[in-house]
């Protein structure tokens, strides 16, 4: 009789060892359905982002001289858990170039085009829904350096002799259509007026039209400046730089200095007449009376030599 009591009850404890096994097996389903609910059905939302884009694979044969933008603004439809977790700041996407033509190429724009970041929601809208690109053949021209010189004084002021600029000719590289169109590439020197007598060696960035490059970016600039300079005596009245002016006294009210400049500004009257002295008074009160400090405008290429004096008294009599 023992003998057959043994089977029985080891099969009696089996179901028993099962039964929490499916039980477990039944939570785990019921909790993934509940978090499948949770994430994929429930509080569907829509969002609107931005995403930056970049652009691959342009042949090197061609450049694009319009039509790309910077940002898509993107529509989704998705679950709140998924669309709030979408690190926004950092949405990149990058938009394949490699069968653009020359002239028009029209880039549609779509879900295909977006990244897996993307995949999880439903792309409601995507503006601009394409792109049109325009393209065109890259050229490459020697071209001369046609050196202008620019004076910020009269045009007879500054004196240049020889001027030099090397490499005398550059390469350009861009769009054919602008390429085709120039036959020099200008170059402004801007003329120091307080370095005549001397020679003057400058590299200057070389100014290119838009997507056009040049080789080399910049060149070698020298001139000497031979027209002379001499220094003239100028009296001048201290101004007040104020609105109520007339409340206040400057002493001494006048100043005699010697400046600078040009050889051939030296008897022209309206350039001499830019120089002008001023005191910008303080908050003082009635009868109160302070040391400033003197404030000099001089004209282009006028340098001061001996300022007599700091600064002056001045006096609040109003």
């Amino acid at each position: 009789m023992k003998s057959f009591d043994k089977p029985e009850a080891a099969g009696e404890k089996g179901r028993l060892g099962r039964a929490p096994h499916v039980l477990s097996m039944f939570i785990a389903v019921l909790l993934a359905t509940v978090m499948w609910y949770a994430v994929s059905v429930r509080d569907r939302l829509e969002a609107q982002v931005e995403v930056n884009i970049d652009y691959y694979g342009i042949p090197s044969n061609l450049v694009v001289t319009d039509g790309l933008v910077s940002k898509l603004t993107v529509r989704l439809r998705g679950p709140e858990t998924l669309l709030r977790s979408i690190p926004r700041e950092r949405l990149t996407e990058g938009i394949d170039l490699s069968d653009i033509k020359k002239g028009e190429t029209i880039v549609p724009l779509g879900r295909d085009e977006l990244g897996p970041a993307f995949r999880a929601f439903e792309v409601v809208d995507i503006q601009p829904p394409r792109i049109v690109i325009h393209a065109d053949t890259v050229l490459e021209r020697s071209v001369p350096v046609q050196a202008k010189e620019e004076s910020p004084l009269h045009n007879d002021a500054l004196t240049v002799e020889n001027l030099s600029v090397s490499p005398a000719t550059v390469i350009l590289r861009g769009p054919e259509q602008v390429i085709n169109t120039i036959t020099r590439l200008p170059l402004t020197i801007k003329l120091d007026p307080k370095a005549a007598g001397t020679t003057v060696q400058q590299t200057i960035t070389l100014d290119t039209p838009s997507l056009v490059t040049a080789n080399p970016p910049s060149v070698r600039v020298r001139y000497t400046i031979t027209s002379g300079r001499t220094v003239v005596s100028r009296h001048c009245t201290i101004k007040v730089d104020s609105d109520a002016d007339h409340h206040y006294t400057v002493t001494p009210h006048e100043l005699t200095v010697l400046v600078e400049v040009p050889e051939a500004l030296a008897k022209n009257s309206k350039y001499l007449q830019g120089m002008a002295v001023s005191v910008l008074p303080p908050g003082m009160e009635v009868g109160e009376t302070r040391q400033v400090k003197l404030r000099f405008r001089l004209p282009e290429g006028m340098t001061l030599l001996n300022p007599a004096n700091d600064d002056v008294k001045v006096t609040r009599t109003k």
